[in-house]
C-alpha cells in the first residue's frame, strides 16, 4: 500500500535498518536477501531525501533524519499492530460498549442481575439496556429485535428462535405453579381437576396476546385456564396470588425466588409441561465482534452456573 508515494511496507524495512545499524542484520530480521533490502534502503533514501544511515568505521549510523524518524516509525508499527490485532486480543476491564438485549422478564430477573454484578467489577465501561420482547410485525421476534430495533443480543425459547441467525443455548428451566400460602386443601398438591377449576393469574402482552410457552401447550392440549387476572410480567403473579385461591403457571427459578418475597407456595404442576430453553441470538454480522463474542460467554457461562446450581 503507497501513501503520498511511500510503499507503507518500507516503514517495517526502515525500523529495522534503524534498529540493526547494518543491511545484513537487518535482512536476516525481515527474512529477505541483502540486496532486497539494500534496495528497501535505496527506495527510503529517494523518498526522504537522506542518507537516513550514514557508514561509521563498520556499522551505520542513523543521521539527524533517522534518528527522528525512529521513534515515530515505532510508534505508527505499534498502532497498526493493535489495529490488525484487535480482534485477537480483547481486554474486557478497557471496554467502553453499551449492549442491548431483548429479553422476557423471566431472563431478565433470573440470569442479568449477576451478569450485571460482574460487569461492574470486570467490565465497569460496558453498560446494559434490557428490554422486553418485541411484539413483531411478521410473527418473527429475533428478527424484529435484531433488525428493526437494534438490538445486539435476543433471548428466546427455542420455539420462537429463527434458524437464520447465530443461536447457543443459555439455560433451561420447568414449569411450575404458585399458589397462595394459606391456600385450603392442597397438602397433597395440585390435582388436575384443581388446576382446571381454579381462577388463573397469566401473563399477557398488552394486546391481550397470551404467547408463553406455557399458553401454547395448554392450546395443544385444548385446556382453556379460567383468566381471573392478566399481568405484563411474570414478577407481578405472587401480586395477584398471595390471598386468594388462585393459581399462577409460571418458571421455577422465578417461583422460588418469589416465594422467599411473597407468602406463596411453590408446587409441582399437575401438567407435564415439557422442559423449556431459553436460546441466545445474534446477527451474522457480529458474530466476531471481540466485545460482543466475550459478552456472550460471559451470558453463556451464567447460564451454565444457574444448571450447576440445580445439581
Amino acid at each position: 500500500m503507497r501513501y503520498r508515494r511511500l510503499n507503507l511496507n518500507l516503514l517495517v524495512a526502515l525500523d529495522a535498518l534503524l534498529d540493526e545499524g547494518s543491511v545484513s542484520r537487518a535482512a536476516e530480521r525481515l527474512h529477505l536477501g541483502q540486496s532486497a533490502t539494500s534496495a528497501a534502503l535505496g527506495r527510503l533514501r529517494e523518498h526522504f531525501g537522506d542518507p537516513l544511515l550514514a557508514p561509521v568505521g563498520r556499522r551505520l549510523e542513523p543521521t539527524a533524519l533517522g534518528r527522528s524518524l525512529h521513534p515515530k516509525v515505532r510508534e505508527a508499527l505499534r498502532l497498526a499492530r493493535e489495529v490488525v490485532e484487535a480482534p485477537l486480543h480483547f481486554e474486557a476491564a478497557g471496554c467502553e460498549r453499551h449492549f442491548t438485549i431483548a429479553a422476557s422478564d423471566y431472563v431478565a430477573a433470573v440470569l442479568l442481575p449477576e451478569v450485571s454484578r460482574r460487569l461492574s467489577s470486570e467490565a465497569p465501561g460496558v453498560s446494559l439496556s434490557i428490554r422486553d420482547l418485541p411484539r413483531p410485525r411478521d410473527g418473527d421476534v429475533v428478527s424484529e429485535a435484531l433488525e428493526y430495533r437494534h438490538c445486539d443480543l435476543v433471548i428466546v425459547p427455542p420455539q420462537r428462535s429463527n434458524t437464520i441467525y447465530p443461536q447457543a443455548e443459555l439455560l433451561a428451566d420447568e414449569l411450575c405453579c404458585i399458589v397462595s400460602a394459606d391456600h385450603p386443601g392442597l397438602e397433597l398438591g395440585l390435582s388436575l381437576a384443581d388446576y382446571c377449576a381454579a381462577e388463573h393469574v397469566v401473563r399477557e402482552f398488552a394486546d391481550g396476546e397470551q404467547s408463553g410457552v406455557e399458553a401454547m401447550h395448554l392450546r395443544e392440549l385444548g385446556i382453556e385456564r379460567r383468566r381471573s387476572v392478566a399481568v405484563g410480567n411474570f414478577a407481578l403473579m405472587a401480586e395477584f396470588v398471595v390471598g386468594t385461591p388462585r393459581v399462577a403457571t409460571l418458571f421455577r427459578r422465578q417461583a422460588e425466588a418469589l416465594a422467599r418475597r411473597y407468602s406463596v407456595r411453590v408446587l409441582p404442576s399437575p401438567l407435564a409441561f415439557p422442559p423449556v430453553c431459553q436460546v441466545l441470538q445474534w446477527h451474522q454480522h457480529q458474530d466476531l465482534d471481540p466485545a460482543l463474542a466475550w459478552f456472550r460467554s460471559l451470558l453463556i457461562e451464567q447460564g451454565a452456573r444457574l444448571a450447576q446450581s440445580d445439581c
